[in-house]
């Protein structure tokens, strides 16, 4: 999932400048977990932004996910004449959402401001159970690097969980199984070597690796997939 956290409202209420009429988008997928653009919170900003002076013409999610241009152009198509009245968006989603969001409203032929009412913090899943924390507890483990190392570390990213993204072992700091950079951290390369140990392939210990080819994280990057080649990366 893609991690967001709110932007503060006056952050927001800057960025919409001299907009009135506000259409506000969320998210079902990602952003609805994170509890910064599901229908509560969509809702919860249109009463915010109303309470202020602003006009709320529409305020919803897409199907599925906003980070998918057919979904969005959905809404819009089920939001025609909402969309046409308002003078900005409001998207309650990630970075990418934001970006799909601003080409469906150029693709109906509309220059209006499109505002990010997040931050994008990063590729994250659910730490733990919903039963132990039903609000949600989310941690970074993949960098989408490009050139995953998982099947030789035991299915813990060096990149990621590793405070300084070490390839090749642990640095001289760690202290008692713990992070030098942060003492609340368990230092990943005391985690993949335990993990390892428990499989037995601490042999992959002994494999010196390379440093990444960072040309594969390159940004922006794009995956074609077709039926009769398979994946290309541009």
């Amino acid at each position: 999932m893609t991690g967001t956290v709110p932007k503060d409202l006056e952050e927001i209420i800057a960025a919409l400048g001299d907009a009135r009429k506000v259409m506000i988008v969320g998210c079902a997928s990602c952003s609805t977990t994170f509890h910064t653009g599901g229908e509560p919170e969509v809702q919860e900003m249109a009463r915010r932004l109303t309470e202020r002076g602003f006009e709320i013409t529409a305020a919803g999610l897409p199907q599925v996910k906003t980070c998918g241009v057919d979904n969005v152009a959905d809404f819009f198509f089920m939001n025609g004449e909402a969309l046409a009245e308002s003078d900005a968006v409001l998207v309650l989603a990630c970075g990418e959402g934001v970006q799909i969001v601003r080409q469906c409203t150029e693709e109906e032929g509309l220059t209006i401001p499109v505002v990010s009412g997040t931050n994008t913090v990063g590729h994250m899943g659910t730490q733990v159970s919903p039963a132990d924390n039903p609000y949600g507890d989310f941690l970074e483990q993949c960098a989408e690097c490009g050139e995953c190392l998982l099947n030789y570390t035991g299915g813990i990213c060096p990149v990621t969980r590793c405070a300084k993204g070490l390839l090749n072992g642990p640095c001289g700091g760690a202290k008692d199984g713990k992070c030098e950079v942060d003492a609340g951290r368990d230092c990943a390369w005391v985690l993949i070597y335990n993990r390892l140990k428990a499989l037995g392939a601490l042999d992959n210990m002994k494999a010196f690796r390379e440093a990444k080819h960072y040309s594969k994280a390159n940004h922006p990057r794009r995956v074609i997939y077709a039926r009769d080649k398979g994946h290309s990366i541009a």
